[in-house]
């Protein structure tokens, strides 16, 4: 009887803490939504991007200098944290009211020296609505004499360039919309797109009728200048996840006041989109570096979520705001960036935890996927998987190596620690060298717990044989990806990011998975005969 009482009130108590665990979190959610009248946009983080601008340059005893463009804030894009990191080089930062140019210097180079340049982006999607009776002016202020004359590589006055423009816009008198129209759609249809880094001008790109973007730019300049429609070049970056040498040029043309942007490679009219970024102005090269050096660059650029400033100014009164969550992390030093990882990380514990009791997987470690994942942030799932099994393996054959020499259990696990290191470290300085500057954030992987893992597999290849090794971590993988998928989801890491509370419900699903006792999927796979014919099951027997 007693026991029976037991376990009702066990039951009663689970039930509870179960529904308060739900509750609490949606009623703060509805308090904020329809109580503080916070807006539900605002609160879904925005993108940013962090980039680094890496360069290397080969000396031999010779002064070397590196000059390059950086971005500037302005009305679309904002730039923040900017950090140099220059080494042996010294820097000068120079700016005028369009670019901003650095120089770096150092004498009597020798080996292999790099400079490091970072910083985060917060930009914005613009687009133009160009008035369909807008006459092109006969006249503009002299300010914009420069974006109206001929200079080599935008040949607006050449006869062949003329020619061409004369079939593209047959008007005496077009509209500044009816002529961009034109132009852009011959240039996007017409010149084929070639992936092509080396300079082309304008008149090349009209005789060979194709080129790359910086060739479709310069010709659409020299057109526009030819009309009389003051127009520029814009040097920049597309930025999107991952390492690239590859840089975009683009145009603005000067309508009604503003300047409007046209990308004729990408087939953006009037717009520019938000992970656009806008180093420099005019026909410029963005590197430039002494002679008769080997000098090499990347951008790497990581996509991250952040909260909208504008918001958490307007809202930083209330004591439930979601904002000054994230003021107490900051006061101490704490950037969101890492507080989004901790935030994902329970979402990634459920994650195992369905694929371990629902599904039926089996891993190494019960959380070793969730934080393999979550390390693999920066580096992206497969890189971030090489690295993995490479450090697990390398591990795992200097355990079986120490084994063989017979030593005390916690010496040989200093050891597996520090192999762990010197295998990141190897893989780290591998990367650079590469430019896959994603194996770089190697060093970003739980070492301890991958220390722990090497140990595991080595013992299991011992006792169990190389197939059941092979097997969970096949599983391990699966389920890492798992992990990774949901974890970098932008949904659900601007859900959490701006309901951190929701965090009582993912120990709600916890609290309803400790209870099952209902049969595995893969269990249901391998004895779905039996299961399914029961009775048939029953005659055999």
């Amino acid at each position: 009887m007693t026991s029976n009482n037991s376990g009702g009130i066990r039951r009663n108590v689970y039930l509870l803490v179960l529904a308060i665990m739900v509750l609490l979190p949606v009623s703060v959610a509805a308090y904020k939504l329809y109580v503080l009248d916070y807006p539900l946009a605002g609160l879904i983080p925005t993108t940013s991007y962090k980039v680094e601008v890496s360069m290397q340059v080969d000396g031999h005893g010779e002064d070397i200098s590196i000059h390059t463009y950086l971005p500037k804030t302005d009305s679309r894009q904002t730039i923040d944290n900017e950090l140099n990191s220059s080494g042996i080089f010294t820097s000068e930062l120079k700016s005028d009211p369009l670019n901003r140019e650095v120089f770096w210097k150092a004498e009597n180079v020798r080996g292999q020296q790099g400079v490091l340049y970072t910083y985060t982006v917060h930009s914005r999607h613009v687009q133009f609505n160009i008035p369909s009776d807008l006459p092109i002016p006969d006249s503009y202020p002299a300010v914009l004499a420069p974006y109206l004359a001929d200079e080599p590589g935008l040949q607006r006055d050449d006869p062949q360039i003329a020619a061409a423009l004369r079939k593209i816009v047959p008007a005496e008198k077009p509209t500044i919309l009816d002529a961009l129209t034109r132009i852009h759609r011959h240039l996007q249809d017409n010149l084929a797109n070639r992936n092509f880094s080396g300079y082309t001008d304008a008149l090349t790109a009209l005789k060979l009728g194709e080129a790359s973007c910086n060739g479709k730019s310069r010709l659409f300049v020299s057109m526009a200048r030819k009309l009389n429609i003051p127009a520029r070049l814009v040097g920049g970056l597309i930025m999107q996840q991952g390492s690239k040498r590859t840089t975009h040029q683009w145009v603005e043309i000067y309508v009604n006041g503003y300047w409007v942007p046209f990308d004729t490679i990408n087939d953006h009219f009037a717009e520019i989109p938000a992970h656009y970024l806008t180093l420099y102005y005019g026909d410029l090269a963005l590197f430039k570096h002494t002679s008769n050096v080997n000098f090499q660059y990347f951008f790497n650029v990581t996509k991250q979520l952040v909260q909208q400033r504008d918001v958490q100014n307007a809202l930083s009164q209330s004591m439930l705001n979601v904002t000054n969550f994230y003021a107490f992390f900051e006061r101490i030093g704490i950037p969101q960036n890492l507080l989004k990882i901790l935030l994902m990380l329970p979402l990634g514990a459920l994650v195992t935890v369905v694929f371990r009791n629902v599904i039926g997987l089996e891993t190494f470690g019960t959380f070793l996927p969730a934080l393999i994942a979550s390390a693999a942030r920066d580096t992206g799932l497969m890189w971030g998987i090489a690295g993995f099994l490479m450090i697990i393996l390398v591990s795992a054959l200097v355990r079986r190596a120490l084994d063989w020499l017979q030593l005390l259990h916690s010496p040989k696990m200093a050891i597996m620690l520090t192999t762990v290191v010197i295998v990141m470290m190897a893989i780290t300085v591998g990367g650079v060298q590469l430019g896959l500057f994603e194996l770089a954030h190697m060093t970003l992987f739980p070492i301890a717990i991958l220390a722990i893992t090497a140990e595991r597999v080595a013992l299991m290849e011992a006792e169990q044989g190389a197939m059941k090794v092979a097997n969970i971590t096949f599983m391990t993988l699966i389920v890492i990806a798992a992990c990774y998928a949901v974890m970098e989801s932008l949904f659900m890491q601007s859900l959490i990011l701006a309901f951190p509370e929701l965090l009582l419900v993912v120990i709600a699903l916890n609290l309803w998975l400790g209870k099952w006792i209902g049969i595995r999927v893969l269990e249901f796979v391998r004895f779905r005969r039996l299961i399914m014919s029961p009775q048939e099951a029953a005659g055999r027997t």
